[in-house]
């Protein structure tokens, strides 16, 4: 026999917790259902050998996000500014770049007099395509894929020239204590208000008519409610019959999958180190490594080609690749993605591979392109994507619905996801709970 509730949440990652506390504040009998063993999906704060925990996958607030900010609040967290600055390698030489992009003002003239939203390969080529463009070209790619973990035949032009002309790009917050702060404050606010958590709770078909809707795991246990509210990343949404994470739904959804294969969605790797000292900024390491104040983030043209610390001082490093670096490098292994990584460190910084061995004091390797509750890292805007979303935003009867960072405003961020949430709680075709 099925257990029954109000709502049924599928995933309790920061979208379906953030639904969830605000409905069980409202009364209403929550179940939410996780195939993970610990709520949080791509929100994952990870201890191991560090001296302090590190972010396996969000650890950044990109511009002045309003839901993120009062939600930190709330929880009675506190956030600062990422300081540092930009440095950029090339050809075994590291300098201070006042631009991310070489040739940004011409850059932004161009994106700024486009009428008609094309693929960004496509308006690169169009505009830049000369050999004398090859550095700006090579440039604008790599952040398209790097910060959007997209791939450049794919994201929307407009949605660059909006990110790109906005303030994500110039201010950048970090949370005190990491994301993971917010996943433990609605986690235990969800079960003060009575929400059941259902864990390793592997959900294989949804079947939404007739009524109620009911929910059928890979464990043989069944869930019925009135709505269900389904929070998985779009990757999942997409994963194939045969795999692990595959959500069967009954009747089918094909208009609803048409529109999930025209948003764009990602893989990323990242990789956290921790060193026994900041040798980029350490006087005995002069000679060894290049000296660079004030470092906040390291571009190269490496396989792993983006590198950030956490605070210039600090003895942490973070690599990542996105995008078609990703995708290249997601099937190999946990092992050989540290080595290219260190491979990468090394030649972004002229630093020989031995030194960086003997100061790493710990790592971790997060690949999301293989995670299988996630099969990527997050959403990014194609010309296609404006469409795609007013369709999956439209319930199943008003029976399903659907949310998370696909379909909130700022795509790809924890805001989205909390953006998501909200629009749902507001719906009022929904449980509405929310003014």
């Amino acid at each position: 026999m099925a257990q029954a509730t109000d709502i049924i949440i599928i995933g309790a990652g920061i979208c379906g917790l953030y639904a969830a506390k605000e409905l069980s504040g409202k009364g209403k009998s929550v179940i939410l259902l996780e195939a993970r063993e610990a709520a949080g999906g791509r929100i994952r704060s990870i201890n191991g050998n560090f001296s302090k925990a590190v972010d396996a996958g969000p650890e950044f607030i990109h511009g002045d996000l309003p839901i993120t900010k009062a939600l930190i609040k709330e929880a009675g967290g506190a956030f600062h500014e990422q300081n540092g600055k930009f440095y950029r390698s090339k050809n075994g030489k590291v300098k201070e770049s006042e631009d991310m992009i070489p040739g940004w003002d011409r850059l932004m003239k161009e994106l700024k007099s486009l009428k008609k939203d094309v693929p960004l390969m496509e308006f690169l080529n169009t505009h830049f395509n000369d050999e004398t463009d090859k550095e700006l070209k090579t440039a604008v790619i790599n952040m398209a894929e790097g910060f959007d973990a997209a791939d450049a035949n794919r994201i929307s032009t407009f949605a660059v020239r909006e990110e790109w002309m906005g303030d994500s790009m110039e201010l950048s917050y970090r949370i005190e204590g990491g994301y993971s702060m917010l996943v433990d404050y609605l986690t235990s606010e969800c079960k003060k208000q009575g929400c059941v958590f259902i864990m390793s709770a592997i959900v294989k078909e949804i079947n939404w008519k007739p009524e109620p809707v009911f929910v059928h795991c890979s464990d043989g246990r069944s869930y019925s409610a009135n709505q269900v509210l389904v929070t998985v990343p779009v990757g999942i949404l997409l994963a194939s019959e045969d795999e692990k994470s595959h959500i069967r739904f009954t009747p089918g959804i094909p208009e609803k999958i048409a529109a999930l294969k025209q948003m764009g969605f990602g893989p990323v790797i990242k990789i956290n180190m921790e060193f026994s000292s900041a040798f980029w900024n350490d006087p005995k390491y002069k000679g060894k490594a290049p000296q660079l104040p004030d470092l906040g983030f390291l571009l190269s043209e490496s396989e792993i080609p983006v590198w950030w610390t956490q605070e210039p001082d600090a003895p942490f490093l973070t690599g990542w690749a996105g995008g078609s670096r990703a995708e290249k490098l997601k099937t190999l292994s946990d092992e050989k993605l540290f080595e290219k990584a260190m491979a990468s460190l090394s030649e972004a910084m002229n630093t020989p591979v031995e030194l960086l061995q003997r100061l790493l004091k710990a790592h971790s390797v997060s690949n999301w392109g293989t995670d299988p509750f996630t099969k990527g890292a997050y959403c990014y805007e194609t010309p296609g994507t404006a469409e795609a979303k007013k369709i999956l935003a439209e319930p199943l009867e008003d029976k399903v619905f659907f949310a998370g960072e696909a379909l909130g405003e700022n795509m790809g961020t924890v805001e989205a996801a909390l953006e998501s949430a909200v629009g749902v709680l507001t719906n009022s075709h929904f449980c509405r709970i929310l003014p």
